[in-house]
């Protein structure tokens, strides 16, 4: 991981995000932790422009409209033209055809790099099929099952796939038989985190953002990259959760403060600095 974070910190990547306005601070927050640089154009009138001057284009699907899907689509259109490395978030994918068919068709005209989502926005992707519950409805499968749906995304459409949840899958282009990418790389399990991410909205929208940075500083290596984003980001999880203690040196004895989750999202993106700032150790 800390060779991609070098080169974070060298190359400070410009990241265009045309994300979910619910969170499109905290994405923000996060790829400046990082050390990368966000910018946010949101009409579709600029989107030549604007993504023709970034490193990498990060899209999200969670605020769905008939504007920003043109935007995304013109944005995707020139990144793709200036192999400038995309990432899709699949947030509520399933949840209605609106935005089913908005992910199909980009899918069908650019290449993406990075497919990103959980379990049931993957298999919805992958079958064409809804789900029931919102966007924050998740299916659960077996290691292997996981294993075997992000090697199928990552096949279908020649990019990698993130499945996210208590543990993280990767895949990039799989021999579908063997279960392996053709590097003999095979799909890599990111465990660490904390329960905690789950009562924050939009950590997989800072996710996405974090995936994006780490991409556009290492185009060399995209899988390594989108590991190392994975790993920080678990890793971030579990240190907010550790910076929740406050200890007294006076006294050398240490409370408990019980975390909020409003608390939580700002150590999150405290402990990505952190991390990338290479003082992880002091938290």
């Amino acid at each position: 991981m800390d060779n991609f974070i070098e080169k974070l910190k060298s190359r400070s990547p410009l990241i265009h995000n045309i994300t979910n306005m619910v969170t499109i601070n905290d994405v923000a927050n996060i790829e400046l932790a990082c050390g990368a640089r966000p910018i946010m154009a949101m009409a579709p009138q600029e989107m030549d422009e604007v993504t023709g001057i970034c490193d990498g284009l990060n899209l999200n699907i969670g605020t769905p409209s008939e504007e920003r899907f043109e935007a995304m689509r013109i944005a995707a259109r020139r990144a793709a033209k200036k192999s400038i490395p995309i990432v899709l978030d699949l947030v509520g994918v399933g949840v209605s055809r609106f935005r089913m068919d908005f992910v199909m068709s980009l899918l069908d005209e650019v290449h993406v790099d990075v497919i990103k989502g959980n379990l049931s926005e993957i298999k919805a992707v992958m079958e064409h099929s809804r789900c029931d519950g919102g966007v924050e409805v998740t299916d659960t499968a077996a290691e292997s099952d996981a294993k075997a749906l992000a090697c199928r995304a990552a096949l279908r459409y020649g990019c990698i796939c993130v499945i996210t949840g208590e543990t993280d899958y990767v895949a990039q282009l799989c021999d579908e038989a063997g279960g392996y990418d053709y590097n003999e790389r095979g799909v890599m399990s990111i465990t660490g985190g904390h329960p905690m991410m789950k009562r924050v909205t939009g950590t997989g929208c800072m996710l996405s953002g974090l995936i994006c940075a780490f991409v556009a500083a290492s185009c060399d290596d995209k899988y390594g990259a989108v590991t190392a984003a994975l790993s920080c980001m678990k890793r971030a999880g579990g240190l907010a959760a550790s910076a929740m203690a406050e200890c007294d040196m006076g006294t050398n004895s240490c409370h408990f403060v019980k975390p909020g989750n409003a608390s939580y999202r700002d150590r999150l993106i405290d402990a990505v600095y952190h991390i990338c700032d290479g003082d992880y150790a002091l938290m």
